[in-house]
């Protein structure tokens, strides 16, 4: 998982561009110093070794707190074309 990918750029680079492309600069601020402080050692309350809560934890998050898809103004407008086979039914 470390290291370069066959198009030359790492996973971490992927993931900061992603976020660059998504945040304010406040938010990408916050995260990098977050990122910068996982890889030296802090543990912000999980354990120093190997903890798969960290990672329960974030799914969890996102599902509570992630974007969800908004349906406002999805009508669509249809139009009723003389000849086709809905012009001659009776209603």
């Amino acid at each position: 998982m470390a290291g370069k990918s066959k198009d030359g750029i790492t996973e971490y680079t992927k993931a900061l561009v992603i976020l660059a492309s998504h945040l304010k600069k406040t938010d990408y601020d916050k995260i990098t110093s977050v990122m910068f402080a996982l890889h030296n050692g802090v543990c912000f309350g999980y354990k120093p070794e190997f903890d798969p809560q960290m990672i329960t934890d974030a799914h969890d998050l996102f599902k509570f707190h992630g974007k969800k898809k908004k349906f406002d103004n999805n009508v669509v407008k249809l139009k009723l074309v003389k000849g086709s086979k809905d012009d001659t039914a009776k209603l």
